[in-house]
């Protein structure tokens, strides 16, 4: 089982690829990488930030992979900062017999980050056409559906509604995640087919970044290792929030990321 993962790297703080890359493999699942980015530090409370975009690399270490003849039974995909980016993306997707999953990083609590624009995201509605499973959250769900619904606590009809839109437009399986709830906290909303589940969490009141990579990284990692969707998002939704929680009591301190070691504690615990 070998995936690659496309996503930005950050050389200090714990988000994108320096989340993703030790939580597959300690999942069992050969990966790997392809940066778009390379940053000094992820962007969420670090000022002076170096970022070098890796477009043409991205374009040459994939010729590599081509003239090596390597297949993945997955593609995962990140954060995307350009077109020529996404077009990339969505070329080195096109083996049918591999599984593509797309976290379409454009937004957050209400707005899209500073990097992106209407443009990108028409070109993310692309990528997103091509996948099989899709991570949007709260935010990045209604920019994908038009279906905005500010970040008002949601019902499940309106959850139903959003997910109606997305499979519309190809991924059979996904999850929007970070969905303020009526019935109170947080919930994942995950789809396989026609059935919606939700799998509610307590809303820690605090989010790190990375928290969004590592749950990504968990539903990508067990489902394409044969695990049930939903099982999948249960234990995904389940391990994340226990890191958040853990990072809170801690002390951690918030840009510095997720803490990765009550991950791979339960990792352990759970599957292995």
């Amino acid at each position: 089982m070998a995936v690659l993962a496309i996503h930005d790297l950050s050389c200090y703080s714990k988000s994108s690829l320096t989340v993703v890359l030790p939580v597959l493999e300690a999942l069992g699942v050969e990966t790997a990488v392809l940066p778009t980015a390379i940053l000094s530090t992820q962007t969420d409370g670090f000022d002076g930030i170096f970022i070098e975009d890796q477009h043409e690399a991205m374009k040459e270490v994939l010729r590599r992979f081509s003239d090596l003849g390597l297949r993945f039974d997955g593609v995962y995909s990140g954060f995307l900062g350009s077109l020529d980016e996404i077009d990339t993306v969505i070329e080195a997707m096109s083996d049918p017999a591999s599984i593509s999953f797309v976290d379409p990083v454009m937004g957050d609590n209400g707005a899209l980050y500073q990097t992106f624009d209407s443009t990108l995201c028409s070109a993310m509605l692309r990528l997103v056409r091509k996948a099989d499973i899709i991570t949007p959250n709260f935010t990045e769900a209604m920019l994908l559906t038009g279906l905005d619904d500010g970040l008002r606590p949601q019902g499940m009809r309106t959850i139903r509604d959003q997910v109606s839109v997305l499979r519309s437009l190809g991924p059979s399986k996904g999850v929007i995640t970070g969905i303020p709830l009526e019935a109170g906290g947080l919930g994942n909303a995950a789809w396989d087919g026609d059935e919606v589940r939700i799998f509610q969490y307590e809303d820690a009141g605090i989010s790190y970044p990375g928290s969004g990579d590592l749950f990504a990284s968990l539903l990508f990692g067990l489902s394409i290792k044969g695990g049930s969707f939903f099982g999948s998002a249960k234990h995904a939704t389940d391990i994340a929030t226990y890191a958040v929680s853990s990072s809170r009591k801690s002390g951690r301190e918030r840009k510095l990321g997720i803490m990765l070691q009550p991950v791979m504690d339960e990792i352990r615990r759970r599957m292995l």
